[in-house]
């Protein structure tokens, strides 16, 4: 089995995980064990090393940092349908659901094929500038629309399946997919969605107007955002990419025609993870 390893190089403690899970998998098989070049340089693995064409032949990836270096890990493969076992070594961590703590024994049932596989519907996002589309990008968690000057507020109109829904005046604009419901959306006043739903939501950012509330519309919506701002508005995707924006771009937003596949090592329901996640049902004391 060809196994990819992408790590948060910023946090050098994961360092250590990561020489002690390839010990594990060098000493469990024969597997032929990969790493991003970065990463591979930064823990003096050069042999490792590979570039992100070699990355996407991998048979799995596993992503150790947090959702930011699951959602790195995503960027790096471009839609590929290869599993992708999150393990969380940061805080929080909805994509990334394995702790250190249950790291060896979920690594041994994949090695052993006991694992699920949950597929996450993906955003595609478009830029167009008059008539020319400027640039694609896809997104797994959400797509924000704000202003790329701190305490304004950005205008935008949009449209949903070419009917006009509103004009938002807002920090930002949040359109996202049920796995992003527990991200930025979620922050931001947004709802919880499982998973396994195929919706889209849009959550507007701190509205100027209190009764412009969150949606949840069809998979297959078509979204159109017109920038109506006479500043510099800037789309962040899955907080990872920007782009600067003009006054009349707009941004054309669809479910990707890609999913991305997640490893799920053992029988951890969603509302388990919600639960032990977010504290539910504990007290103020405990």
């Amino acid at each position: 089995m060809k196994i990819g390893l992408i790590i948060n190089i910023k946090r050098p403690d994961v360092f250590r995980v990561a020489r002690e899970v390839i010990s594990f998998l060098t000493k469990n098989g024969e597997h032929r064990l990969v790493m991003d070049m970065e990463a591979a340089t930064a823990m003096s693995y050069e042999k490792l090393g590979v570039d992100s064409i070699e990355m996407q032949r991998v048979d799995l990836i596993l992503a150790m940092g947090g959702d930011g270096t699951l959602l790195h890990t995503v960027r790096m493969i471009e839609g590929k349908s290869i599993p992708i076992l999150g393990i969380n070594l940061g805080s929080l961590g909805f994509l990334t659901e394995v702790t250190e703590e249950g790291l060896y024994s979920a690594l041994t049932n994949i090695l052993l094929g006991h694992y699920q596989i949950e597929k996450r519907m993906m955003l595609s996002i478009k830029i167009i500038r008059q008539t020319a589309t400027l640039t694609t990008f896809k997104a797994l968690n959400e797509a924000v629309v704000a202003e790329s000057e701190i305490a304004r507020m950005v205008n935008l109109k949009v449209f949903i399946d070419a009917e006009y829904l509103t004009t938002y005046r807002a920090d930002g604009l949040i359109i996202s997919t049920p796995t992003g419901s527990t991200g930025y959306s979620l922050a931001a006043g947004g709802t919880i969605v499982v998973p396994r739903m195929k919706v889209l939501m849009l959550t507007p950012v701190c509205p100027h107007t209190l009764t412009a509330r969150p949606m949840i519309i069809p998979e297959n919506s078509k979204i159109i955002i017109e920038i109506i701002s006479s500043g510099q508005s800037i789309l962040t995707i899955d907080g990872q990419q920007t782009y600067s924006l003009e006054f009349a771009d707009k941004i054309e937003i669809e479910r990707a025609e890609e999913e991305i596949c997640l490893i799920k090592p053992q029988q951890c329901g969603f509302y388990e993870v919600l639960r032990n996640k977010l504290k539910w049902g504990g007290g103020i004391m405990d």
